[in-house]
């Protein structure tokens, strides 16, 4: 039995790096004129999954939150159209119930799998078990595509007041308000040190257990780079076990939603293939 995974281009995976995990990425829409973003196509994903299929035998399509978009919708009636005409039904979709590298990484731990059943049981227990954080400086993008609500703008446009977002039940809250861009981006580490086992904040942690690291940025290379390297430095002198990085730009669709200069970082347990090292 072989397994071929398709995602969504959420999952912010350079092409390089899909291609060699033999992961097909979807591309999501954006309408550079007025910024506006689409999910893909029953079409699209059709063929994308009968591509799949004509290299595998099963097919395990990972893809980001229904409650952030019409994608997973999309991809159920797409694998229904493809299952119907192939024998045996060889298309299963995944809701991560997360986004950006919470799905990357979902789809790399599900790469590699021997069936869609192990596939799909290691990328929902990656995604489960993420933490998908965003430092924003500006939440007007958000609340223009309806991500994040009317009051969380305001309070995110009061001076110095810079929120930290996560992603919880599939959807955009604020983690915490912080004054000060210096202080918020030590708050996002702190949270992203202790999310991977080690001892950044006080109170009982988690024990430290083999972790991989995404950072993505939404024109902010500079900014991801030293964050990266900050975040590398401060787990291991916590404690964490961080296996491998990904590096990689916000998806366009993405980065229209969070805005210039975003930065966001995941953390997800080690799980499916051996790792290597993930930058592209």
């Amino acid at each position: 039995m072989t397994l071929a995974v398709v995602t969504d281009s959420s999952a912010c995976l350079p092409r390089a790096l899909a291609d060699s995990r033999g992961i097909e990425v979807v591309a999501l829409h954006l309408d550079k004129e007025t910024g506006t973003t689409s999910r893909p196509s029953v079409a699209e994903l059709a063929r994308a999954y009968r591509r799949a299929a004509g290299r595998a035998d099963e097919v395990l399509a990972v893809h980001l939150s229904a409650c952030l978009s019409g994608t997973v919708d999309n991809a159920r009636l797409a694998a229904e159209e493809v299952n119907e005409a192939l024998a045996g039904g060889p298309v299963t979709v995944v809701d991560t119930g997360t986004c950006s590298g919470g799905v990357g990484l979902a789809a790399l731990a599900a790469a590699g799998a021997p069936d869609a059943r192990r596939g799909a049981a290691l990328a929902l227990e990656s995604a489960s078990r993420s933490r998908v954080l965003f430092l924003v400086p500006d939440i007007s993008h958000l609340r223009r595509g309806g991500r994040i609500d009317r009051t969380t703008a305001l309070r995110g446009a009061t001076l110095g007041i810079h929120p930290i977002l996560e992603v919880r039940g599939g959807r955009i809250v604020v983690a915490e308000t912080v004054r000060g861009a210096a202080r918020a981006r030590r708050h996002l580490m702190a949270r992203a040190v202790r999310a991977a086992g080690g001892s950044a904040l006080n109170g009982p942690r988690p024990p430290a257990v083999p972790v991989r690291l995404a950072v993505h940025d939404a024109g902010a290379a500079a900014a991801a780079q030293e964050l990266e390297d900050e975040l590398a430095e401060a787990m291991a002198a916590s404690g964490a076990v961080l296996t491998s990085v990904l590096r990689s730009h916000a998806d366009p669709a993405l980065a229209a939603h969070v805005g210039p200069g975003a930065l966001g970082v995941v953390v997800a347990p080690a799980l499916g293939a051996v790792d290597d090292p993930l930058q592209a």
